[in-house]
């Protein structure tokens, strides 16, 4: 995994190689940017964010169900169909040879009581996966907003190397208006003259690398916002004093240990470690017996069934006694009768209806050793997780560490190149003098020239380098990331 520190790295040293090349571009009317447009803007557009998003948002989905899974389950069910011929009567469940038309209905419920806690211990591992998720993002943010400020940074060190370029083809133009002038007294040779134009070919090769790689730098940034049909873009440039020379009073073992606390990435590692004890618990779980309660109500009507109506009342009567004995009656029932008629649809739903409870418990004996099993990888997927969180400390404290050391290297480039200028500048400006009295040839002053605006070069890149390595310094110890 290519550490955030690399990529910052592969930044600062101005390279042109910063991809956000994307399918689906935003699109914006804006041509001025400032720093804090583009990182708002980068933080509500940019496409990686973007799917980090989306991924948190997931993982709260996920969380809602799991919490969703303690409540009853309840379903129904209906059906309608026709029977023909002989066929039996799905509510009296009798043969009949007719055609039959019949209706079911069915309700049923089932709720958890026990099972190992393993419902309760998801919900849990689910909530610190959100948070991690949540932690996430704002890894995502905090990569898409230092890979802005080093784009605007490359512009901003781009556009000043094309400044110093046409300053010294504009000094170039002035020395030849001179030289020309000498020449024509007769004070130098028209040599001289050819190696000036030679110079301002140079000078005007230089105006055109600094163009393209400001223009290429400008690409970088609008790449990085997904702008699409920019016609005229253009970055506000901030008034970038040179940086404080003073000692970098900054203890990077601190500065990790503070950042411990607040860097998103160390908090989602330390979130997913949490969240691997807990699918422990949930493989553990398995062992346990579990515990239900389900029940179900249901009815039908058929087409076939008729509904029994009794005719008349049956009747006793006595109509003799046994031997002539008075107490001892011969009894009569007068039969009674029967009618059928047509079963009510409504009428057989309320007669129809069977009722359910059932207290459900499964006791786990042998399963071939899965729960043991699970349990085991889940033991390792935890130390597994111990250890990225080892790596992601290790190179964040790596990180700082190089932050620190690149700070106090460019601190010292900067200082020795500032006194290197103030050296050639000296040089330079006693070498044009005597170059405009005769003294020196064009050779000797080109020389002295071309060190000087070489050193004015590399002041503007260890200006720029120092600059952003301490705006790094910076973002890990929570400091805005402003120019």
């Amino acid at each position: 995994m290519v550490s955030l520190k690399r990529k910052l790295l592969a930044v600062i040293v101005f390279s042109v190689g910063i991809g956000a090349g994307s399918p689906v571009l935003a699109q914006t009317t804006k041509t001025t940017w400032t720093l804090q447009e583009c990182i708002e803007y980068s933080l509500k557009n940019n496409l990686q964010v973007k799917q980090a998003e989306f991924a948190s948002e997931n993982t709260l989905l996920t969380l809602k169900q799991a919490k969703n899974n303690l409540l009853p389950a309840i379903n129904g069910s209906t059906g309608y169909g026709w029977s023909f011929g002989r066929s039996i009567d799905p509510t009296e469940n009798t043969f009949v040879n007719q055609q039959i038309s019949s209706n079911n209905f069915n309700l049923s419920g089932s709720v958890p009581l026990f099972n190992g806690l393993q419902l309760q211990n998801t919900i849990k591992r689910n909530r610190l996966e959100n948070e991690a998720a949540l932690s996430d993002v704002e890894q995502t943010k905090n990569d898409v907003v230092l890979n802005v400020v080093a784009a605007y940074t490359q512009i901003l060190f781009s556009d000043e190397l094309l400044q110093n370029a046409q300053l010294q083809l504009n000094t170039s133009q002035q020395q030849l208006e001179r030289t020309q002038k000498l020449f024509r007294a007769g004070s130098v040779a028209e040599s001289n003259i050819f190696e000036i134009n030679s110079q301002m070919a140079t000078d005007e090769l230089s105006i055109i690398n600094a163009q393209n790689q400001k223009n290429i730098a400008e690409l970088n940034l609008i790449q990085l916002l997904d702008l699409r049909d920019i016609k005229h873009f253009e970055v506000v440039k901030p008034d970038i004093k040179d940086p404080d020379q003073d000692v970098i009073m900054i203890d990077a073992g601190e500065v990790y240990a503070a950042s411990q606390q607040r860097m998103p990435q160390v908090t989602s590692v330390d979130l997913r470690v949490s969240s691997a004890l807990k699918d422990i618990d949930i493989a553990r779980g398995a062992y346990y017996p579990r515990l239900s309660l389900s029940g179900s109500i249901s009815t039908n009507y058929s087409s076939a069934r008729q509904q029994q109506v009794l005719l008349n009342t049956p009747n006793i009567q006595t109509i003799g006694f046994v031997n002539g004995d008075q107490t001892q009656p011969v009894l009569y029932s007068v039969p009674y009768s029967y009618s059928y008629t047509s079963y009510g649809f409504f009428n057989q739903l309320t007669d129809n209806q069977g009722k359910s409870i059932f207290l459900n418990l499964s006791i786990p004996i042998f399963n071939g050793f899965q729960v043991r099993n699970n349990v085991s990888r889940a033991i390792i997927n935890h130390k597994l997780a111990v250890l990225n969180t080892e790596v992601v400390r290790n190179q964040l404290r790596t990180s700082i560490q190089q932050a620190f050391a690149d700070a106090v290297a460019a601190q010292q480039k900067f200082i020795a190149t500032k006194k290197q200028l103030a050296a050639l500048e000296l040089t330079y400006r006693n070498t044009e003098i005597k170059f405009n009295n005769g003294l020196v040839n064009t050779t000797d002053f080109n020389v002295a020239r071309n060190n000087f605006t070489r050193a004015q070069s590399d002041l503007i890149t260890a200006k720029y380098d120092y600059t952003f390595k301490l705006k790094i310094l910076d973002f890990y110890q929570g400091k805005p990331l402003a120019l």
